[in-house]
């Protein structure tokens, strides 16, 4: 009995082992890596990249992303725009259905976004619609089923690629538990904290242009354990790569390396409400004793930029100039910290990398300052809560862009963004962040005003500029590397 309890366990995963294997040899299944489990598959309360790159193969808005990464047009064939850009017009493609055969109408997108911007939803990125609001209703209107009129309150040249958000996404209520979408794929099956499965939409407008019938996006936020499921095959794509085995995987696996840049940008939170970091010649002190060059080059070691300011630049600083000891000790000197008996606590997201960078800050701190600190890590859906509330102090933050556009990273810092971790109020950020969302003829020197103010305030502590990091099946087609790190599924297709 004891024997024979004892040896299923070892059948089930031989068994799951050859399953795995048999999947990933089969060119008509693709088995991504995606980290962490996504926060919630409902595009009004999605966060972080985990669900949006879910929610981009479920789910199609007026504009999606193309091959390269870059806005095309979804549902939507074609638009219209007034001269002043407050006015935009969209004709829907009457081709378009959900999952369970119904044709996409525009009523499918202003019911949803009423449903997203009504504060019971609590969605993160309501904001964004604001733009869209007057007297509290949505400027949202329908001249026929395949027809969308959208008012601004005020120009907005950039439209188009706010659109690819998932808070503009269309949604349809669940039939019997069941969600309807209307991108390339449908949900299958959800196993939490293992994998989600996810197979071809048959109603989809293109899916003749669908090579792929099923995907399968894997829990992985151990970065050496994902790189073992690639090795054995049992993985295609990577969500990213372990940060110690660069030199080896550039030696042995150079034809499925990809290392490309990323607009974005990785920093460190500070809780300016904290009875510690509330102190500014503190805050000048932890950015200051930080040598973000031996991050990247000693620690990271995959191509990453020194970053000095929020947001990403296409130009390689070489040296940290924001690196001086003798203004950091100074700025301790001035502030009300004991190192002897104050701590700090560093908290951060379960992973790997993360957990090198913050040991690294860490070491630098108590070797150039005295100062200790104390590591703390958490699953990725409880440090998504914990980030929102003020038990915090120092904390693993970062921005990946979600469209090209440097406004998308200054909004964060706004008093009034649901993104503002931080406690960070400053009366003139906030009029330049508004000015900015007005004025498209005066942009650089507003955004060059909005990051001295950043820079001198130090609401957060800029680190490193993102580089994509994957490992690719090199039988893989349709993964085309480009600077939003954007790759639907619906593209790609593994060769025989």
């Amino acid at each position: 009995m004891l024997k024979s309890h004892a040896m299923k366990p070892v059948f089930l995963l031989t068994a799951l082992a050859w399953q795995l294997l048999a999947s990933a040899a089969n060119t008509d299944v693709i088995n991504r890596g995606n980290g962490a489990e996504p926060d919630s598959l409902n595009p009004h309360l999605a966060q972080g990249l985990n669900s949006m790159n879910i929610l981009l193969d479920m789910y199609e808005g007026l504009m999606t992303f193309d091959v390269n990464g870059e806005p095309t047009y979804g549902v939507a064939i074609s638009h219209t725009v007034n001269d002043d850009h407050s006015q935009w017009q969209f004709n829907l493609n009457p081709a378009a259905k959900w999952s369970d055969g119904r044709v996409v109408t525009a009523s499918d997108f202003i019911n949803s976004w009423q449903l997203a911007y009504a504060p019971a939803t609590a969605a993160p990125y309501r904001q964004v619609m604001n733009n869209l609001v007057k007297n509290n209703q949505l400027q949202v209107s329908s001249k026929n089923p395949h027809h969308l009129q959208l008012d601004l309150n005020q120009a907005d040249s950039g439209l188009l690629s706010k659109l690819l958000l998932p808070i503009f996404l269309p949604t349809r209520p669940n039939n019997e538990g069941q969600i309807i979408s209307n991108g390339a794929y449908q949900l299958i099956q959800w196993r939490t904290q293992e994998r989600i499965t996810l197979e071809k939409n048959p109603h989809f407008h293109a899916a003749d242009d669908v090579f792929t019938t099923t995907v399968n996006y894997w829990v992985t936020e151990n970065q050496n354990s994902e790189l073992l499921r690639f090795r054995a095959g049992e993985l295609d794509i990577t969500e990213t790569i372990p940060d110690n085995k660069i030199t080896w995987l550039r030696e042995h696996l150079p034809d499925a390396l990809r290392i490309a840049p990323y607009y974005g940008t990785f920093f460190l939170g500070l809780n300016l409400n904290d009875e510690h970091l509330s102190d500014p010649h503190l805050r000048v002190a932890l950015s200051a004793s930080i040598d973000r060059q031996i991050l990247v080059d000693k620690v990271l070691k995959t191509g990453q930029m020194v970053a000095h300011r929020i947001i990403p630049t296409d130009q390689s600083l070489k040296g940290d100039v924001a690196y001086d000891l003798s203004r950091a000790k100074a700025a301790l000197a001035q502030s009300h910290f004991k190192p002897k008996t104050d701590r700090l606590e560093i908290l951060y997201n379960s992973s790997n990398n993360q957990k090198k960078v913050a040991l690294a800050v860490a070491a630098m701190w108590r070797q150039n300052l005295g100062i200790r600190s104390q590591l703390k890590n958490q699953e990725w859906k409880v440090f998504v809560n914990t980030r929102k509330t003020e038990n915090k102090q120092v904390f693993r933050s970062g921005w990946i862009a979600d469209y090209y556009d440097p406004l998308n990273f200054l909004e964060l810092f706004h008093s009034q963004s649901n993104f503002n971790f931080y406690a960070f109020n400053n009366k003139q950020y906030d009029a330049i962040i508004e000015a900015l969302r007005r004025n498209n003829t005066n942009k650089t020197e507003l955004i060059n005003r909005a990051e001295e103010i950043i820079q001198q305030e130090i609401p957060v502590i800029p680190l490193y500029h993102y580089v994509s990091r994957h490992l690719v099946n090199p039988q893989m087609s349709g993964f085309v590397d480009n600077r939003m790190d954007r790759h639907l599924s619906r593209y790609l297709s593994k060769r025989q």
